[in-house]
C-alpha cells in the first residue's frame, strides 16, 4: 500500500474487512507498510492492533488522526510522518518501540498514558502545536535530541526508565516536567527553554545533566530529588531559578550565568559554584554540604546559610552531619558575602575580592592551632609544609590538597588582616583577636632580624597582646625575682651614720659641735627582709619610689623592675580589655 491515498470510507472499509471477531470486533493487522501514503482526510485506527511491524515512514495525514488505545507489537517507524490535523496517541502501546524521528506535528498531538516499552526515537522532531506526554512510560531509552517544541509541552508524572536524552532540544513554549521520574540518566545538555520551565517534584535517580543548557524564562526545580548529581555547568539562567525543598547529592553550577536571583534550599552532598557568573543575589541555604566558591563572581548580594533545623519532607543524608562547610573562596569576588553557621575550617581564601567585607553570622568555625586558636586553612597549609621540609612529616598540621597553592606568610597575613577588619566592623572585637594573634604569627615568620626579635618578644610575654594568663605569669615572674634579689643583696647589713657640724653660742662664747644622726638598724633576719623585699617590689610594679635605703644592686634592681613591672602589667591588662571588649 506504499503510495496509495487514502479517503476515509475506504480506510473505514479495510479495518472492518481485518476486524477479528475473537477481539471484540478488534481491527487486527499484520505486517503493514503505509511507507508515503497519503490520508486525505481524517484517520481513525482507534483500538486497532498492530501484530507486526507497522511502518508509516513519510506518510501524510492531512486530517485529525486517532490511534488512541492503539496496540503495535511490532516496531513503528513514523519517520518523517506528517500530521497536519490534531494528532492522539493516547493510551497506545508501543511493544517493540517507535520511531518518529523527523516527523512533523502541525497541531496539538497527544501522547497521554502512552507506554513504549522498547528504545523510542522523536530525533528531529517538530512539534508546533502543544504536546502532551504527561503519565505516559518509556520502559527504553527515549531519545528527544534536536526536537522542536514550538508551544507547550507537558510530561507530567511521565516515567523515563532508560536512558533520556533531550540534548539540543528546543522548548519555545511553557514546559513541564511535574512529578516525571527518570530512572536512568537524563540528559537536557544544550537545551533550550525560552519560556518558563518547571521539574517540580521530578526525581533524577541517575546523573542528571544540564550542561550549557539555557533558560530564559523562570526555572523551578522545587522539592526536585536528584539523587546521583545534578550538573548545570556552563548554563545559563535569564531569569529567576530555584531549588527548594530538594534533596541533592552533587549540584554543580560550575560556569554557569545567572541574571537574575538564584536560590537554592536543600541537604545536599556538594554545592560547586566554581567560576560561576551571577548578577543579582544567590542565596543557599543548605544542610550537609560542602560548598566550592572558587572564583564566584556575584554583582549583588551572596549567602551560605547552614539551616539548623531539616527542611520539611526532606530527609538528611546518611552519614553525614548537618553542618555545612565552605571549602573555597579562593578568588572569589562578591559584592557582599554571608556565612551563617558554616565550616571555615578547610576554606582557602587566596585571591578573594574584599574579604574585609565578608560577614560572619552565628557559630562560624575555623581550623583550630595551638590554645584552641582559631586559624586559617592557609597557615595549616604552610605550616605543614614547612615541618615535612624540616622533619619529614606535617605533625599536627594538614597538609593543602591536590592542586591548591600553598602560600607564605605574607600573604597569610594579609588575610588575616582583611578578616580581622571585617570581624571589628562587624562588632566582634573578641571574635578578631584570633585573627589579629594569626596577623602577628606571619609577620614574625616573615620578619628578619631585630624586628623578628622584638615580635618574638612581644609573642613571649604576652601573646601579642591576648594572652593576659601569659603576661600575668611574666608579672609574677618579675616580682618573685625582684622579691629574691632584693632579700639576698637589696638592702645593706649596716647602719650608716652621717655627721653634722656647726658652731653653738655659750656664756664662755662660740663653741664648735659635731652631732652623729645614726639610721634605724637594717632588716637583718630573713622575715623582716621577705616584708621589706614585698613592699618594694610591689611600689616599683605601681611605680613608686621606696622608702627604704637600697644597696647599689637593690637600685638597679628596683629600675628594672619599676620598667618591666608596669610594662607587663599593662599588657595583661590590655589582653584582659581583648578578651572582654565588646
Amino acid at each position: 500500500m506504499r503510495g496509495v491515498s487514502f479517503t476515509p470510507n475506504l480506510l473505514n472499509r479495510l479495518l472492518n474487512a481485518v476486524c477479528d471477531p475473537h477481539r471484540n470486533n478488534r481491527p487486527h493487522l499484520g505486517h503493514v507498510d503505509f511507507r508515503r501514503a497519503s490520508f486525505s482526510k481524517g484517520v481513525k485506527f482507534y483500538n486497532t492492533l498492530f501484530s507486526g511491524s507497522a511502518d508509516f515512514s513519510q506518510t501524510s495525514f492531512s486530517g485529525e488522526t486517532d490511534f488512541n488505545r492503539t496496540l503495535f507489537s511490532g516496531f513503528a517507524q513514523f519517520i518523517k510522518a506528517s500530521f497536519s490535523g490534531s494528532t492522539s496517541f493516547n493510551g497506545t502501546s508501543f511493544s517493540w518501540g517507535a520511531d518518529f524521528a523527523k516527523a512533523s506535528f502541525s497541531k496539538y498531538a497527544s501522547f497521554t498514558g502512552a507506554s513504549f516499552l522498547k528504545n523510542t526515537f522523536f530525533t528531529d522532531v517538530s512539534f508546533s502545536g502543544d504536546i502532551h506526554f504527561n503519565k505516559a512510560s518509556f520502559s527504553g531509552d527515549a531519545n528527544f535530541n534536536r526536537t522542536l517544541f514550538s508551544r507547550d509541552s507537558n510530561f507530567a508524572e511521565t516515567s523515563f526508565s532508560g536512558e533520556t536524552y533531550f540534548i539540543g532540544a528546543s522548548f519555545s513554549g511553557h514546559a513541564e516536567f511535574y512529578a516525571a521520574s527518570f530512572f536512568g540518566g537524563a540528559h537536557f545538555d544544550t537545551t533550550s527553554f525560552s519560556t518558563d520551565s518547571s521539574f517540580t517534584g521530578a526525581s533524577f535517580y541517575e546523573i542528571a545533566s544540564f550542561e550549557r543548557a539555557s533558560f530564559s524564562g523562570h526555572s523551578n526545580f522545587d522539592r526536585t530529588l536528584f539523587f546521583n548529581g545534578a550538573h548545570f555547568n556552563k548554563a545559563s539562567f535569564s531569569k529567576e531559578v530555584t531549588w527548594t525543598r530538594c534533596r541533592i547529592s552533587t549540584l554543580s553550577l560550575d560556569e554557569a550565568i545567572a541574571e537574575k536571583e538564584m536560590r537554592v534550599e536543600a541537604v545536599a552532598d556538594q554545592v560547586s559554584a566554581r567560576r560561576m557568573r551571577a548578577v543579582e543575589r544567590v542565596t543557599l541555604r543548605l544542610r550537609s554540604a560542602r560548598v566550592d566558591l572558587t572564583e564566584l563572581v556575584c554583582s549583588g548580594a551572596a549567602s551560605v546559610h547552614a539551616l539548623a533545623q531539616p527542611i520539611p519532607n526532606v530527609p538528611d543524608l546518611e552519614d553525614r552531619p548537618a553542618k555545612v562547610a565552605v571549602t573555597s573562596l579562593r578568588g572569589a569576588d562578591v559584592e557582599s558575602l554571608t556565612l551563617t553557621d558554616v565550616d571555615l575550617s578547610e576554606c582557602t581564601f587566596a585571591g578573594m575580592h574584599r574579604v574585609d567585607q565578608i560577614q560572619l553570622d552565628g557559630d562560624c568555625t575555623f581550623a583550630s592551632g595551638p590554645g584552641r586558636r582559631r586559624m586559617l586553612a592557609e597557615e595549616h597549609h604552610w605550616q605543614a609544609q614547612r615541618h615535612v621540609e624540616r622533619r619529614g612529616h606535617p605533625s599536627c598540621w594538614h597538609l593543602a590538597p591536590a592542586g591548591v597553592e600553598v602560600l607564605g606568610p605574607r600573604r597569610i597575613e594579609v588575610i588575616y588582616r582583611q578578616l580581622r577588619k571585617a570581624l571589628e566592623e562587624g562588632k566582634n572585637e573578641p571574635g578578631a583577636a584570633d585573627f589579629y594573634y594569626g596577623e602577628m604569627q606571619m609577620r614574625r615568620a616573615a620578619a628578619r632580624g631585630a624586628d623578628r626579635l622584638l615580635l618574638w618578644l612581644y609573642w613571649a610575654v604576652s601573646g601579642y597582646g591576648l594572652r593576659a594568663r601569659r603576661a600575668l605569669v611574666w608579672v609574677l615572674v618579675v616580682a618573685v625575682l625582684s622579691i629574691a634579689g632584693m632579700t639576698a643583696f637589696g638592702f645593706p647589713q649596716n647602719a650608716k651614720a652621717q655627721k653634722a657640724t656647726g658652731t653653738i653660742v655659750t656664756p664662755a662664747g662660740p663653741q664648735a659641735v659635731t652631732l652623729t644622726i645614726r639610721q634605724d638598724d637594717p632588716a637583718k633576719n630573713l622575715p623582716e627582709r621577705l616584708e621589706k623585699a614585698v613592699e618594694v617590689t610591689v611600689n616599683a610594679v605601681i611605680f613608686r619610689s621606696p622608702d627604704t635605703e637600697l644597696t647599689t644592686a637593690g637600685r638597679y634592681l628596683n629600675i628594672v623592675v619599676r620598667i618591666l613591672g608596669p610594662i607587663l602589667l599593662g599588657l595583661a591588662i590590655l589582653a584582659i580589655r581583648n578578651q572582654v571588649k565588646r
